[in-house]
């Protein structure tokens, strides 16, 4: 299989413009997706990043790919056995709504619509590239995920993150028979003000795919295995290794 025919969740992202971690600040704005995918995914995760690993070894790298289960904030809703990824690029990735049309981030039209469109929760298919990084002063060495192209697929609950914890908090006090009554409050035609989506807390890479690619100094080393359920008690930092 590829990695377009699964569908992930989406948990934080910023899709419409670039944007400045704020963890990262030094580095240029990016676009970014944090997605969460099903365990069945995990083949054709680990087949991008052995593509591009020096000789198909993973010994020694940091692989952007952990189980939720193995975060130090975990992505709440989500199983604890799904792969988080986090991916980003400089460049404005392919954006389309589930009919398959492009949502072109060149036209500011566009923009409301992806961020209403992709919220935290929402089913989604995804194209990334991996490429791999070294980080000079170091040694650190690694793969992580451009993020190439995203198709909206099926509605979700909403996580409870960021404005989306609010949203859900409030749904259970809504009472559709006050919509009316307050249009015609004092104020109520004043223009809302829409708000972007919750920044990424496990920062974003930025990788273009052209261009020599280095770690950020912020990203932790991975130490656990997120394709074993029970990994063995020497665990290396390869987390596409096998338990025996």
């Amino acid at each position: 299989m590829s990695l377009e025919q699964h569908v992930a969740i989406l948990a934080h992202s910023s899709l419409d413009m670039p944007r400045v971690n704020r963890l990262n600040p030094q580095k240029p704005a990016a676009f970014y997706a944090q997605l969460c995918f099903p365990p069945e995914a995990g083949a054709d995760l680990q087949a991008l990043a052995a593509a591009v690993a020096p000789g198909g070894n993973f010994d020694g790298l940091e692989i952007g790919v952990k189980m939720n289960s193995a975060l130090t904030k975990p992505v709440p809703g989500v199983p604890g056995n799904w792969f988080v990824v986090r991916s980003s690029t400089q460049f404005a990735p392919y954006v389309a709504d589930g009919a398959g049309n492009q949502l072109d981030q060149g036209n500011p039209n566009n923009h409301t619509t992806i961020r209403q469109m992709f919220y935290a929760g929402k089913r989604v298919r995804v194209a990334l590239s991996a490429f791999p990084w070294t980080h000079a002063p170091t040694g650190r060495r690694g793969i992580s995920f451009n993020l190439t192209g995203i198709m909206a697929s099926d509605d979700g609950e909403r996580l409870n993150i960021g404005a989306n914890k609010t949203i859900n908090a409030f749904a259970a006090y809504a009472d559709p028979s006050k919509a009316a009554h307050a249009q015609a409050l004092p104020g109520a035609n004043a223009q809302a003000v829409s708000q972007g989506p919750a920044t990424n807390p496990f920062g974003a890479q930025q990788a273009p795919a052209q261009a020599q690619q280095q770690a950020p100094a912020a990203q932790p080393a991975q130490s656990a295995n997120p394709f074993a359920q029970q990994a063995p008690a020497a665990q290396s930092a390869n987390p596409f290794a096998t338990s025996a």
